[in-house]
């Protein structure tokens, strides 16, 4: 075993993260992740998958990767001189094009995205004519029944307009007054209680209730391995969820939810627009599993 393996063998061990479950976080075969440890990357495809699958293991123990390459440099094959994969020698292909082909197949997203470009002024331009010619035959039909209506009137009708106007206007507002002063208890009942009845390592069991509302929402700003399934067996999402990216589920008709987080430190959860504090310490517990138990009030 190199010093490298024994290395990210005692991370994963310290993290309690067994091959198999290794094996599910990174999608990286086992043989090769038992292969890494060893130090035995014969077995690997070529010496740029063997850095690559090393950057992998790193991440998803916790390990600077680039850290390690530069410390264990003298340990880990170069790629520089490999030659790259053979699926990426299609692109030679591109090379025995006419030059004249070429330069229009380097137009081509040019020329589309200028149509584009065009055509949407041309539906803006239009939309805008159409809602000025709208908006100006209402104003004139308006007006004109305004004028009409104020000539039937007398002064007397008029002045008793205004004071049935000026009661409409008190009536309105003592109106808004009621509404407003009911909103506060209604916007009370949408809380939701969430207790953690059961945590063991990084297993844990938390309960949903005083809500009808189930949305769970997970959001990375690394990459991280995430699936979400319910208590029979459906999955909902299962792969790495890159930086940046968000993923929103509305689970209101579940009763049991299984998440399981490869690299917490990674990932924040929300639970109807509310931040979920991991049961486990998330920088002694990187990959969790929380079972979420929603009762509906």
């Amino acid at each position: 075993m190199t010093e490298l393996g024994k290395r990210l063998k005692e991370a994963r061990e310290a993290k309690q993260i067994s091959l198999d479950e290794l094996q599910e976080m990174t999608k990286i075969q086992k043989r090769y992740l038992i292969g890494i440890e060893e130090g035995n990357y014969a077995i690997m495809p070529g010496n740029f998958y063997v850095r690559a699958f090393i950057k992998q293991y790193a991440e998803a123990v916790g390990l600077d990767s680039e850290q390690l390459f530069e410390e264990y440099k003298h340990e880990i094959p170069s790629s520089q001189h490999e030659e790259l994969p053979e699926q990426l020698s299609r692109v030679k292909s591109r090379q025995q094009l006419s030059a004249k082909t070429s330069k229009i197949i380097d137009m081509l997203p040019k020329l589309l995205t200028t149509l584009f470009i065009i055509g949407a002024a041309v539906v803006l331009w239009l939309i805008i004519q159409n809602w000025d010619v709208n908006e100006t035959s209402e104003e004139n039909v308006a007006s004109n029944t305004t004028e009409v209506e104020q000539s039937k009137n007398s002064p007397l009708e008029e002045a008793e307009d205004k004071e049935k106007s000026q009661e409409n206007k008190e009536k309105s507002k003592d109106q808004k007054k009621d509404q407003s002063s009911e909103q506060p208890s209604e916007q009370g009942e949408s809380t939701h209680t969430l207790t953690v009845i059961e945590q063991n390592g990084r297993e844990s069991t938390v309960e949903l209730t005083n809500t009808n509302q189930f949305v769970l929402e997970v959001a990375s700003k690394g990459t991280s391995w995430v699936e979400v399934r319910n208590g029979k067996g459906h999955s909902f999402f299962a792969a790495n969820l890159n930086a940046n990216e968000t993923q929103r589920f509305d689970l209101s008709n579940e009763s049991e939810i299984l998440v399981k987080i490869g690299k917490t430190t990674d990932v924040e959860m929300k639970i109807n627009g509310q931040p979920f504090t991991y049961p486990a310490n998330p920088n002694e517990e990187v990959f969790q599993k929380i079972k979420i138990l929603f009762k509906k009030s």
